[in-house]
């Protein structure tokens, strides 16, 4: 269609189209406008006609059928038109115009050779409409210039009604007629009944202003119409260049995609080889203790750059689909900041360059927000700072100012050309050296700015070439103080001295080497493993332990596993009364508030597993369902 648009406007012109479109729209709906008005106004008109007709001539036999025809039949002399048969007769014809709005005249009138002569008349004598004429006809007068369908009705012997108005030295009319019979059934006379066409006029010209007014909103609509197509054509003749424009940003974007893409295989295959090959150094035993224990770090900070390349990767995709969630809780600032800049400490001192936070000491003990998103902000913030400066400092400012937490991060780097600035938040796009960019994916500051957004905040970002930058992100965030009915400290700090001791912990998982590693973490922090390769293996060790009196403090559970998966353990296990609190690790990315509120967990975190996470975690709902057990 955008092909079809282009190609009208190299004919007619861009202009030109949505105005000809427009003049057309308009003359189209006036035509139509115009015949459906015609076409009601003429149906109007023709159904008024038929209904005034159709009354003249029942009128008109009515009243043939109250004139004796017989004693009428008698009248044949001028004298006899005082007489009381003439009264009797008359007498129906004058109630005939006293009772009915419309009709003038009623008369009967009879056939003398070439003429009609007037036999009855119910018109009072004199000249009642002041017109100069005498209203009232005499008997035997001669009807000069009589209505043609009088003649029809005494030739024919039916009822007739005048096909137009007829105008004679009394009037115009629209007269019926109806024959009376003698006694030997030959037509006698007709009765003649004219009614003011006056009313058949107005009734017809009410119709005529009628259509005319009619015709004065389908003008103004089809004004409307032509304006309107105008409009529309205009605005999709602009949409369709700014369809052609984001098509070529398309696939510009796509052809950045696809080399990015490469570039994201070369990210995950260079971390993969150094992991692959540094465990066989890990395990080689000829190797020195401090080669293996050197190798064994370079294996984890491969891990780690792997698990942040695939997490920014699903964020990017998360954001792209809308998919990513808040979640406000009340926080520890300091623990906070300290969580996002305690790991690029090393990175800055491996640089040379300084890493300064300052702050901290001035800032509320706690504020509500979403930790997690917070500090993945501040740690791709504080990344690209410690990547494009290899001298000087960086520089972490926080501070609370009318309910938002300040984040300002400075930076004595490279700096970015407005050109750079302009491509910053784009995903998939690098700034800096081919050096730095090997770095990373060029995922993080896109990344950064949606959540922000999403939290209600913002990120600004100012840069000198060659002086340095700084990014501000601010964030909305409440003080715990000025919010009402949230706890004055974070949950974890009230467990935070909580020990694992003796607790006996349940984990579901249907892999040896995940059964292994949770085994690991929660013996070293002093809790009893029992271990499940399946759910439905877990479902009767925890209905065993219930009846022997030695139940779990808590159940660990993963996803996906054979006979019996991770929901379908948690709804057996809560449909069995188990009150125990369940935590779900699994290394699907789905969002936390949805597999806790849609599976009756009380936790959920994804793999690979954060040891400190998982121990904290544990502690925090094994302290909270023992205080639970005692309340009750």
């Amino acid at each position: 269609m955008s092909k079809l648009i282009y190609t009208m406007q190299s004919r007619i012109g861009r202009s030109a189209m949505p105005l000809g479109v427009g003049v057309v729209a308009f003359a189209v709906m006036l035509v139509v406008s115009i015949v459906s008005v015609v076409t009601v106004r003429n149906t109007a008109r023709a159904v008024i006609d038929q209904e005034v007709r159709e009354n003249i001539a029942r009128l008109a036999s009515s009243v043939a059928a109250t004139i004796d025809g017989q004693a009428q039949s008698s009248l044949i002399d001028a004298s006899q038109e005082s007489s009381d048969v003439y009264a009797r007769l008359n007498n129906p014809l004058t109630q005939v115009i006293n009772r009915t709005d419309g009709v003038r005249f009623v008369y009967t009138l009879r056939a003398d050779g070439d003429e009609l002569r007037f036999v009855l008349d119910g018109t009072p004598p004199g000249d009642i409409d002041s017109d100069g004429v005498e209203d009232h006809s005499n008997l035997m007068e001669i009807y000069q210039d009589p209505d043609p369908a009088a003649w029809a009705s005494l030739n024919t012997g039916s009822i007739t009604v005048t096909d137009e108005p007829y105008t004679d030295a009394w009037g115009t009319f629209m007269s019926g007629f109806a024959p009376i019979r003698a006694a030997d059934a030959r037509v006698d006379c007709v009765v003649g009944i004219d009614v003011s066409v006056a009313e058949y006029s107005s009734r017809l010209a009410r119709v005529d202003r009628a259509a005319a007014w009619a015709l004065v909103p389908s003008c103004v609509l089809s004004l409307i119409a032509g304006v309107c197509a105008w409009w529309v054509t205009l605005r999709f003749v602009r949409y369709a260049q700014i369809v052609q424009g984001h098509r070529e940003e398309a696939e510009q974007a796509n052809d950045a995609k696809s080399k990015m893409l490469a570039e994201i295989s070369h990210e995950l295959r260079t971390p993969l080889t150094a992991i692959a090959g540094f465990v066989d150094i890990a395990m080689d035993e000829r190797g020195s203790s401090s080669q293996r224990w050197s190798a064994a770090g370079t294996i984890r900070r491969n891990a780690e750059y792997l698990l942040t390349l695939v997490n920014d990767l699903l964020d990017m995709s998360k954001a792209q689909a809308g998919a990513i969630t808040i979640d406000p809780r009340p926080a520890c600032l300091g623990e906070l900041i300290e969580s996002a800049v305690s790991p690029l400490r090393m990175r800055a001192q491996e640089k040379g360059i300084e890493l300064q936070v300052r702050g901290l000491s001035e800032l509320p003990g706690h504020g509500v927000l979403d930790q997690t998103r917070v500090r993945q902000i501040l740690i791709n913030l504080l990344s690209n700072a410690v990547k494009f400066t290899d001298r000087g400092q960086v520089c972490l400012h926080a501070r609370v100012m009318n309910e938002h937490l300040i984040l300002r991060v400075e930076d004595t780097g490279s700096g970015m050309s407005p050109e750079q600035l302009s491509m910053l938040f784009q995903p998939f796009t690098q700034v800096g050296s081919v050096e730095t960019r090997k770095q990373g994916t060029g995922l993080g500051l896109a990344i950064s700015r949606h959540l922000a957004e999403l939290m209600g905040g913002r990120i600004l970002v100012n840069s000198v070439v060659g002086k340095g930058s700084v990014f501000i992100a601010e964030i909305p965030m409440p003080t715990v103080d000025s919010v009402e009915n949230l706890l004055s400290v974070p949950i974890s700090a009230c467990v935070r001295d909580a020990s694992m001791q003796s607790a006996r912990v349940l984990v579901a998982d249907d892999s040896h080497d995940n059964q292994t590693l949770i085994r690991y973490i929660l013996t070293r922090a002093g809790a009893q493993v029992v271990e499940a390769m399946d759910g439905q293996i877990a479902l009767d060790l925890l209905k065993k332990s219930n009846e022997e009196s030695d139940p779990f403090d808590l159940l660990i559970t993963d996803w996906d596993m054979p006979k019996l998966d991770g929901p379908g353990l948690i709804r057996a296990a809560r449909r069995d009364c188990h009150t125990i609190p369940i935590v779900v690790l699994s290394a699907h990315a789905m969002s936390e508030s949805d597999v806790i509120e849609n599976n009756e967990c009380d936790a959920y975190l994804t793999k690979p597993i954060d040891a400190s996470e998982l121990v904290r975690v544990c502690c925090e709902l094994i302290a909270e369902y023992h205080r639970a057990d005692r309340a009750a």
